[in-house]
C-alpha cells in the first residue's frame, strides 16, 4: 500500500479545531498544495473550522507561494503561532493573514523560531 496521498486526501484528514504544523522556510519546502486544498475544502464544505497553525518560519512568501494565506479565512483559522509571517516586496498587496491580524479576526502569536522548533522536536519524541 502506498503511503503517498493527494493534497485533497491530506486536507480531508484535518478535523475541526486541530493543530496544523507547517515546517518550511518561507517558500522552500512549503506544502502549498496541501494548504490550498485545506482552504478549498473549507470553501466547499465549511470544514475544518477553528484550526490552529504552528510554523517556526513563514509558511509561504509573496512571490507565488501563498502558504498560510490559503488558510487566512474567517472561521477556518482561529489561531496561529509563528516565528515569522510571509513577506515580500513593499509594492505588493499585504498577505491576507496580515489583514486578519490587523483586524483582530485571528489570534496571532509571534514566538521565537527556536522555541517552535523545540516544540516540534519534543512532539516527535512524544515528550511533554
Amino acid at each position: 500500500m502506498s503511503k503517498v496521498i493527494s493534497a485533497a486526501q491530506a486536507a480531508s484528514l484535518i478535523k475541526d479545531r486541530m493543530v496544523v504544523s507547517v515546517s518550511s522556510s518561507s517558500g522552500l519546502g512549503c506544502p502549498d498544495a496541501v494548504l490550498a486544498a485545506i482552504g478549498e475544502r473549507f470553501d466547499a464544505e465549511g470544514h475544518p473550522k477553528a484550526i490552529t497553525t504552528l510554523h517556526p518560519i513563514a509558511a509561504g512568501d509573496m512571490y507565488g507561494i501563498k502558504g498560510i494565506d490559503h488558510l487566512a479565512k474567517p472561521g477556518l483559522l482561529k489561531r496561529t503561532l509563528c516565528g515569522s509571517y510571509p513577506s515580500g516586496p513593499s509594492s505588493a498587496e499585504p498577505p491576507q493573514i496580515w489583514k486578519m491580524i490587523g483586524d483582530n479576526s485571528v489570534e496571532a502569536y509571534n514566538v521565537p523560531s527556536g522555541i517552535l522548533f523545540d516544540m516540534h522536536r519534543e512532539a516527535a519524541a512524544k515528550r511533554p
